[in-house]
């Protein structure tokens, strides 16, 4: 049939006249090539399948991986079947309908045409629609039987694949009429073998085609998976592992084109707020704001999954992608909304304190006005002006907040021990633990037997064996309370409200409770100098938030505080007074000092987004996906060696993974860059200088045109730059007397000069002081991503998206089991075994969650919840990075775990030959996976 279909020449006898495959290149014609995306079209003739003279078990086995090597490689299979009758064709229709469901389940699609051969009356209408609706009753019978074999889901045979019965079956007549050798050849076999050639060229010609290297790829992903036990368990589709990571490197550009739109729109919308001319945020308009740049993603999108050259491998997740999308936007809307209205709320908390300031500036300038007219021509020189000054100053602050109390500094050292001791702990056991300082390293030490109570009776329970147990329990009791207290601490109103030391009292008494619960949970006692570390650690943790969001709640609020800081400027002010300067001047220079503080805000604002957005697109580490960044980190710590760092990454990998970020952050605009970022903070303080210069231009003309006052020109000044720059506002009845606003928008311009000049020569690390920071900018960025860990080697899932439900958690390399601690049950011998090789081995494990059930490897996903949704592939792969690590480490690994390498967990010899440079190079080889 395929000889006489295609021109070739494959073998043709009864039985199995061909061993294996073979398969054969045919030329698309240039007359049908315009109708076609691809140049060839590749035939595969097999032997065939339940053949006589082969029996027995080897050969249903050797069918089976036959069929779905075959099926897994084409768009299409023919299914040949000599007759018509259901029944006698069964064992066939099994193995291709299990093999389908196969490709179902690694998420191939292939088409199927089954062609009866022989058939003596194919023109019987009525008897072609029984025979089709009995194959069809057996296909669905077979789907069944299948699906319990593989433990997948199947009602019938059209739930495994899209197959059309009525179109999909075809019958050919015999193709001798008579028999052999003199009877003739039967013209209705051609005509049948051309209708099918047509209908198999009309379903290739929807079909995008593949390359020589995706199809190798294919072969070798089918082939690997065939080797072994589990077929489908073992599959790793190479070609579309590539096409998702492209996905999410597209992902990840969609994202921050919403995030940096959404940046700049927060940015504006502060500034109205502090300027006093917002006080509701309506998420309509957030948006509406937002509704060009979300057009264009979603434009992008579908641009990217129609166009694309694997849009046939993408469409599977265009939907989820899709709704990620949606969901990061709406997401960006509401979390900008909370963060305005917390602004809000601060600014109306602090109105009271607000109207006190404009009220504390005008007497201050008023003072100072009325001092220099005093002092005119008496004080000689500068020493003596600031002697004057000074001598008034003092009384004057004190008459001016003489009604309002100063808010105190946080005590947090004897906030802590009062906490702790009113929990009952002794002073004792507070102080030592304070003294040490170990606390601090709580969540990186691998051995916490010391916290345990051991009485005679439970030295046996924390016996090697269920201690990997114990010891996995409180790492996730510590990890667990150190985030519950750390979300509770920020939700705090410390920035609008101050600090209060019952916020630590209810912390503290949360992590307790969870101590307790704990105990009760393992049914053993845990030391005392536990729970005091742990609240302490916690305490630790949340120490520089809270200081710094009491600070910002202390310099919004505090009287005593805003009045000091404005001694110089009003300095400056009595001294041109001194001088004899105009009332224009000294008001132009009180706009100046005004615009510097706003200026520098602004720029450095506007600089943090655009050196990180300049980082995302160009830095080799922040530019592609989750596991680019993950590249570039192993890297990193290789580089240095740093074995507490691989601690931390261990233990807490979103952790290190920050410290990453803001160490190459630096690295970045300090050292390796720091040319362009000082042009990028250059330019905005440009882009600031021309909007200043056109506002004074346009306040300037329209107070003329209106005949205004200094007020109006004040008021028109700021509302031109409510957008850009915060502006508070000041009354000018000591400033009445101007008159000529040309020359007080050219006294305005001269000191602008200077301000612009002091703010292009600034230090980059003055961003540090304000809202928008490079590095959290990329933390919030990059970090939104999975960070669920092996449940054996605690590798991180490497998926860009946060949920990737239904999809398994994954990585491309596991590592030894020995980075994690793992060690052979009642020994001190660690595990070096990979996670690649224990799955395909007979052995077995004790999960965390029944330490007493011995479950086999192969089948780990039974073991429970954490480790159901990890698709761990029995390749037995392992990545020379950590054969290395392993290596380089030993000593280290050894004194953290408390166990050893030796005897069965003695490390290979072979791996002792990897180099760092050898390790740091295998790190490559994950993205050819």
């Amino acid at each position: 049939m395929m000889n006489a279909m295609f021109g070739l020449q494959f073998t043709v006898s009864a039985g199995r006249c061909t061993k294996g495959a073979f398969m054969q290149l045919v030329k698309v014609s240039e007359e049908i090539k315009k109708d076609f995306q691809f140049d060839y079209v590749l035939v595969v003739d097999t032997e065939g399948l339940r053949a006589l003279e082969l029996e027995g078990n080897a050969t249903l086995h050797h069918d089976n991986e036959l069929a779905t090597f075959v099926v897994g490689l084409g768009n299409m299979t023919l299914i040949n079947i000599f007759g018509e009758n259901p029944a006698e064709m069964q064992d066939v229709l099994q193995i291709v309908v299990q093999a389908f469901m196969r490709m179902k389940k690694v998420k191939f699609s292939p088409s199927c045409v089954f062609v009866h051969q022989n058939v003596t009356d194919i023109a019987a209408a009525e008897k072609n629609m029984d025979g089709k609706r009995r194959l069809q009753e057996k296909l669905d019978q077979m789907a069944k039987l299948a699906a319990k074999e593989e433990v997948c889901d199947a009602e019938c045979f059209s739930d495994v694949i899209a197959f059309d019965v009525q179109k999909d079956v075809k019958y050919f007549a015999q193709l001798w009429e008579g028999s052999p050798p003199m009877a003739p050849p039967n013209p209705g076999y051609s005509e049948s073998i051309q209708e099918l050639k047509t209908f198999i060229l009309s379903k290739a010609s929807q079909s995008a085609g593949t390359t020589l290297s995706q199809f190798k790829s294919k072969i070798d992903d089918l082939w690997n998976a065939l080797m072994k036990e589990n077929f489908v368990f073992s599959f790793k589709n190479t070609l579309e592992i590539a096409v998702y990571r492209k996905l999410e490197v597209q992902y990840g550009n969609w994202t921050w084109a919403l995030r940096s739109t959404m940046l700049t729109i927060e940015n504006g919308l502060y500034n109205r707020i502090e300027n006093g001319n917002l006080d509701k945020v309506e998420s309509n308009y957030l948006h509406k704001e937002m509704s060009k740049t979300y057009e264009e993603i979603k434009t992008a999108m579908t641009t990217y999954f129609n166009d694309d050259k694997d849009k046939d491998m993408l469409v599977q997740w265009r939907g989820q992608f899709e709704n990620k999308i949606k969901e990061f936007h709406d997401e960006q809307v509401r979390g900008v909304k909370r963060k305005l209205d917390e602004v809000i709320q601060q600014k109306n908390a602090c109105k009271k304190l607000d109207d006190k300031k404009t009220e504390f500036e005008n007497k201050l300038l008023q003072k100072s006005k009325e001092l220099a007219h005093q002092l005119k021509d008496k004080a000689k020189d500068e020493e003596e002006l600031k002697k004057h000054f000074d001598s008034v100053w003092s009384g004057w602050v004190r008459e001016l907040t003489a009604d309002t109390k100063p808010i105190e500094d946080i005590n947090y050292e004897e906030d802590q021990s009062t906490v702790l001791q009113e929990l009952g702990f002794e002073w004792s056991l507070i102080n030592e633990s304070k003294r040490s300082g170990k606390y601090k390293n709580i969540s990186e030490v691998g051995d916490n037997s010391h916290y345990v109570s051991h009485s005679n009776k439970m030295v046996k329970w924390w016996s090697q064996g269920r201690g990997q147990y114990e010891q996995q329990q409180i790492r996730s009791l510590i990890n667990d309370v150190e985030k519950q207290s750390l979300d509770a601490i920020k939700s705090k109103p410390v920035a609008t409200r101050g600090y209060s030391p019952t916020y630590l009292q209810e912390v503290a008494n949360n992590v307790k409770k969870k101590v307790t619960e704990f105990e009760l949970e393992i049914k053993k006692a845990i030391k005392k100098e536990f729970t005091v570390d742990l609240i302490l650690y916690v305490f630790h943790r949340a120490e520089s938030w809270l200081s710094e969001s009491h600070k910002k709640f202390k310099g919004n609020n505090d009287a005593l505080s805003y009045v000091e800081s404005k001694k110089m400027q009003y300095y400056n002010i009595f001294r041109s007074f001194c001088k004899g300067n105009s009332s224009a001047v000294v008001l132009g220079e009180l706009m100046c000092e005004k615009l510097k503080a706003s200026t520098v805000e602004a720029v450095c604002n506007k600089t943090a987004i655009d050196l990180a957005g300049e980082m995302k697109c160009t830095f080799p580490a922040f530019s592609g996906n989750r596991l680019n960044l993950e590249k570039h980190l192993l890297k990193s710590l290789a580089e240095k060696e740093d074995f507490d760092g691989f601690i931390t990454y261990i233990r807490h990998p979103r952790n290190q993974v920050e410290a990453f970020i803001k160490e190459e952050v630096q690295k970045y605009i300090f050292t390796d860059n720091n040319d362009k970022a000082r042009n990028i903070l250059k330019k905005n303080v440009e882009d600031i200088k021309t909007r200043v210069s056109q506002a004074l231009f346009d306040a300037t003309e329209e107070v003329k045109k209106q005949r205004g006052d200094p007020d109006m020109w004040v008021k028109e000044f700021s509302t031109l730059l409510k957008d850009q720059l915060t502006f508070n506002s000041f009354c000018c009845q000591n400033f009445s007397d101007i008159n000529n606003f040309d020359f007080l928008k050219v006294e305005t311009e001269k000191g602008l000069e200077s301000v612009i000049k002091e703010v292009s020569s600034l230090s980059l690390d003055k961003m540090e002081e304000f809202r928008m920071k490079p590095d959290q900018i990329l933390i919030d960025q990059l970090c939104n991503c999975c960070w669920v860990t092996c449940p054996f080697c605690a590798a991180v899932c490497t998926n860009t998206l946060e949920d990737h439900s239904p999809d398994d958690h994954s990585v491309p390399f596991h590592r030894s089991a020995a980075v994690n601690g793992f060690h052979y049950r009642n020994t001190e011998i660690l595990s070096v075994n990979f996670c690649t090789t224990n799955v395909a081995s007979d052995g077995g494990f004790y999960p965390r969650e029944d330490p007493e059930k011995l479950i086999p490897h192969k089948q780990y996903r039974t073991a429970g919840p954490r480790y159901a949704n990890w698709r761990i592939t029995p390749d037995e792969s392992k990545l020379k990075y950590w054969t290395w690590f392993v290596c380089r480490f030993q000593k280290q690994l050894e004194d953290h775990y408390k166990l050893k390498f030796q005897g069965r967990g003695e490390i290979p010899s072979e791996w002792k030959t990897h180099s760092k440079e050898e390790a740091i190079k295998s790190l490559d080889e994950m993205f050819k996976l």
